[in-house]
């Protein structure tokens, strides 16, 4: 007798579609916390605005202040985002070069309507 449950269809099925489920919610977050941040035009000055540092860390890489790391992760993360969406090339291996790919739509037969 095997100990704990085994994977089946059904199991690997409703596994598939909640991971991309959580990955469309993610980077919408992702996208729409941008959007609060940088969407006014200057994302720094509304991150000190609600109370992000803006003299030198030296705690954050390079001693940027907390709103220029703050700016700086929210980047990185859009990026990602972006990729996900397929608005950002993704970098090619073997020669292969970039390109664009919409990992939401490939991935929306997953959703089941959610």
């Amino acid at each position: 007798m095997s100990v704990g449950n085994q994977s089946t269809k059904a199991s690997t099925d409703q596994t598939l579609s909640s991971i991309a489920v959580q990955m469309r919610n993610v980077f919408q977050l992702i996208e729409n916390l941008n959007t609060q941040v940088n969407g006014g035009g200057s994302g720094l000055a509304y991150l000190e605005s609600i109370g992000y540092g803006n003299t030198s860390n030296p705690g954050n890489p390079g001693s940027q202040s907390d709103a220029a790391y703050a700016q700086s992760l929210l980047a990185y993360m859009n990026t990602v985002s972006g990729v996900y969406h397929g608005t950002v090339q993704q970098g090619g291996s073997g020669g292969t070069g970039a390109s664009d790919f919409d990992f939401d739509s490939a991935l929306a037969p997953l959703w089941a309507g959610q």
